[in-house]
Order: C-alpha cells, then sequence, then structure tokens
C-alpha cells in the first residue's frame, strides 16, 4: 500500500500518471510474434525495410510537388487532401517496386504515377460495374415479390 501512496503523492505533485501497459493476451502476443516474423507481407521484392523511412519521406514530397506542378490552381480543398493523397500513392509504388532503386527512380517517377492513377481508375470503374449489377439483380429479385400479391388478386377475381 506505501508504494501505490506514493505514486498517488507524486501524481498530485507533478500532475502525471504512470500507467503501466496492460498485460498481453495470449492471441495478441502470437500476433506480435507472427508479425515480427513476416513484417513486410504483401510487398513485392522482400526489399522494403524500416530504414527506408527517410527516403520514403523524400518520396512523398516529390510526389506532393509532381501533383502541385500538374495543378497549379487547384482548389483549397484539394490542397488540402494533397499530403494524404501523395502517402497513398507512395505506398503503393512502395509495395509494388521490385527493388529499392526501383522504387526511387526519379526518371519514371512521373510514368508510374500515370500507370498508378490508370490502374487505380480501372478498378473504382470495376467497382462500380459490379454494384450497378448488384443493384440491378437486387431490383430483379424484388420485383417478383410485388408483383405476386397483384397476380393473387387477378386470379381470385
Amino acid at each position: 500500500a506505501a508504494p501505490q501512496q506514493q505514486q498517488q503523492r507524486q501524481q498530485s505533485l507533478t500532475g502525471t500518471t504512470n500507467y503501466a501497459p496492460a498485460p498481453a493476451q495470449p492471441q495478441q502476443v502470437q500476433q506480435q510474434q507472427q508479425q515480427q516474423h513476416f513484417p513486410h507481407q504483401g510487398l513485392n521484392g522482400g526489399w522494403q525495410s524500416d530504414k527506408d523511412y527517410h527516403d520514403r519521406r523524400k518520396m512523398i514530397a516529390k510526389i506532393v510537388h509532381l501533383l502541385q506542378q500538374r495543378k497549379p490552381n487547384a482548389p483549397p480543398e484539394w490542397l488540402k487532401k494533397l499530403p494524404q493523397m501523395a502517402k497513398r500513392l507512395e505506398e503503393s509504388l512502395y509495395r509494388s517496386a521490385k527493388s529499392f532503386a526501383e522504387y526511387n527512380d526519379a526518371g519514371t517517377l512521373k510514368m508510374r504515377l500515370q500507370q498508378l492513377a490508370v490502374n487505380i481508375g480501372m478498378k473504382t470503374k470495376k467497382m462500380q460495374q459490379q454494384q450497378a449489377i448488384l443493384q440491378h439483380q437486387k431490383t430483379q429479385t424484388a420485383r417478383p415479390l410485388q408483383q405476386q400479391p397483384q397476380q393473387q388478386q387477378q386470379q381470385q377475381q
């Protein structure tokens, strides 16, 4: 009880709280261990590393610069979204590159971003088409249910 009282006194004097981390659950420990063994799943080439952090920040800045050049009179809403957009684009480039040299090649950056935009556009279009098909199927299956009471009324007359 004495250590707790000392901690409480220190908290009241300094205004700080020392929280001990909650003990990890067995499932969490197992997931953390799996992540440590396979830290870069879903990446192309296996060359990616936490040591790439500064280079990745530079790449995001390059992407921001390129996009600003491409749209010099951009509306404020677009400019506000720009850093997050650039981060997502960089992440896609990073994940798909076969090597650091390929990822960091400034000479092909514009072309790779254009290809990425085309791929995103195709993916978006495909998703919209699938949603339209699903919506059409829902309306087709709902119609017979709506028509049944009318058919029953006609049969009864």
